[in-house]
C-alpha cells in the first residue's frame, strides 16, 4: 500500500520571514552559534573582516575579527571543508564529506597521476616535519602554472588536490594561509570517532545541514544554493526522507515549497528590534537571493567581482537589518582603525528619522565598530543628516561594546 504523503504546512510569508530571521539573528555565545548554524561559508576578502567574521559578529556580542579560529583550531568543533563552496563545517560531519572527496578525486585524478612524485614527496614532508603552510616547502615557480587559480608553484596545487580529496586537513592559519597536516593526524577526535555513513545517509546528512544553516530554504532555489554532490532528483528524495522522518518540515509559502527545520515557527525567538545587525555577503540568510527578494522584498547582488563600471551599489556592500526588515545597505572598508564608508542606501519606505530605527542603528553600529576595533568613521559627502548623526553617535557609543566579553550581552 502506498503511504500517504503529508501535505506541506501553509505558512504566511511574514511568519516565515520572522522565523528565519529569529533563527539567524538570535544573539548567543559563539559555541552555541557554531552548533545552531553548523555550516558557515568562508571567503578570503577582508574589507571589514572576512565574510565568515561578518556572519559571526551579527550573532555574537563581543565577537572580534578572526574569533572563528577558536572553534576551528582550538576547540576543533569546525573543520575547513567543502560544503556550499568552501565552508567551516562541523567536525562530526567528516564521514559525510566523503561524497565531496570522491567527486574531487575524479576532478583531480589526471593531475595526481601526472605529479605522483610530487604528491608522494609532499605527503612524506608533512609526515616527517609536521604541519606546514606552503611556505614550508621548497618549490620554485613554474611558467606553465603562472596565472592559474592556485598560483605558479606546484606544491600549492598538490596540497589543494590533497585537501579537496580528504588526505590533508587544515589545522590552523598563518597570515591567512592554511596550515596543512595529514588527515589521520590532524583530524580532531570527534571526527575520527564519527561513524561511517552509507552514500544515502551521507547525502541526507549534507542536505539536512544545508537546511539547518539557512533555517528554511526554497526547494527550487538555484543550483548555487544547493551545491551538493548529487542532482536535483536526489536532493528532492533526500528532503522527502527527512520530512517523512520528522527531521525537516515541508512548508508552502505563497505556493512556494520550502524545507525547514522542524518547530522553526514555534521555536525561533522574537526578532530583535533594539540592535541593528550588519549581515555578511555570504550569510546563509542570503544564500537564496530570489527567496530573500520574495520573503523580504530585498534584492541583493554581491558586486565584488563585477567591473566597477557595472556596479549599481559598490564593491563590498552589506545589508542592514532592523527587527524583521532590511532597512539599508552600505559599502565600506576598514583602514587601520577608521571605517571608510563609501556609500549608504536606504531601502524604499524606511524613515531614517524614526526614533526607533535611529536608536537600533546607533546601537548596532556601535556594536559593529567594536567588532572591527574601529575608533572613527569617514562618511561620504552628500549623506543625509539622520544617518550622519547615527554614525557619529555610534562612534561615541562603541566603547560600551568594546569591553564586552564574547557572548556577554547575548
Amino acid at each position: 500500500m502506498t503511504r500517504a504523503v503529508a501535505a506541506p504546512r501553509v505558512v504566511a510569508r511574514a511568519d516565515a520571514a520572522r522565523a528565519i530571521l529569529g533563527h539567524h539573528l538570535q544573539r548567543a555565545p559563539l559555541a552555541e552559534v557554531v552548533e545552531r548554524l553548523g555550516t558557515v561559508q568562508v571567503d578570503p576578502l577582508a574589507p571589514m573582516g572576512r565574510s565568515h567574521d561578518l556572519v559571526l559578529q551579527a550573532r555574537v556580542d563581543g565577537y572580534r575579527v578572526d574569533g572563528w579560529h577558536v572553534p576551528a583550531y582550538v576547540d576543533r568543533r569546525w573543520l575547513d571543508g567543502w560544503d556550499k563552496q568552501a565552508c567551516l563545517t562541523l567536525a562530526e560531519d567528516w564521514p559525510a564529506r566523503r561524497l565531496f572527496f570522491e567527486r574531487f578525486e575524479e576532478r583531480w585524478r589526471a593531475f595526481l597521476d601526472e605529479h605522483a612524485d610530487a604528491v608522494r614527496a609532499t605527503l612524506e614532508r608533512l609526515e616527517r616535519a609536521g604541519p606546514s603552510t606552503t611556505l614550508g616547502f621548497d618549490d620554485a615557480a613554474r611558467d606553465d602554472l603562472r596565472g592559474s587559480w592556485y598560483g605558479p608553484k606546484l606544491v600549492k596545487h598538490v596540497l589543494r588536490a590533497l585537501w579537496d580529496t580528504g588526505r590533508v586537513v587544515t589545522v590552523g592559519r598563518e597570515g591567512g594561509r592554511h596550515v596543512y597536516d595529514l588527515a589521520e593526524r590532524g583530524l580532531p577526535e570527534r571526527a575520527l570517532r564519527a561513524p561511517a555513513l552509507s552514500d544515502v545517509d551521507a547525502f541526507d546528512r549534507l542536505v539536512r545541514r544545508r537546511v539547518q544553516a539557512a533555517g528554511a530554504l526554497r526547494v527550487a532555489a538555484d543550483a548555487s544554493t544547493w551545491t551538493l554532490p548529487g542532482g536535483a532528483a536526489g536532493r528532492r528524495a533526500a528532503l522527502a526522507r527527512a520530512t517523512d522522518a520528522g527531521e525537516l518540515e515541508a512548508w508552502d509559502v505563497d505556493g512556494e515549497p520550502y524545507a525547514a527545520l522542524p518547530g522553526l515557527l514555534e521555536g525561533a525567538p522574537a526578532v530583535d528590534h533594539d540592535v541593528a545587525r550588519v549581515l555578511a555577503p555570504l550569510d546563509a540568510l542570503l544564500w537564496d537571493r530570489r527567496g530573500v527578494a520574495k520573503l523580504f522584498g530585498f534584492e541583493y547582488v554581491w558586486e565584488v567581482y563585477k567591473p566597477a563600471s557595472e556596479r549599481r551599489w559598490g564593491y563590498y556592500v552589506v545589508p542592514v537589518v532592523v527587527g524583521d526588515r532590511f532597512v539599508a545597505r552600505f559599502d565600506a572598508r576598514l583602514v587601520g582603525e577608521r571605517l571608510n564608508v563609501h556609500g549608504w542606501w536606504w531601502e524604499a519606505g524606511v524613515d531614517g528619522r524614526s526614533p526607533a530605527v535611529a536608536a537600533a542603528l546607533e546601537a548596532g553600529f556601535a556594536r559593529f565598530l567594536a567588532y572591527l576595533g574601529a575608533t572613527s568613521v569617514a562618511l561620504p559627502t552628500g549623506l543625509d543628516r539622520p544617518i550622519r548623526s547615527i554614525w557619529s553617535a555610534a562612534v561615541r557609543g562603541a566603547s560600551v561594546w568594546t569591553g564586552a566579553p564574547e557572548g556577554a550581552r547575548a
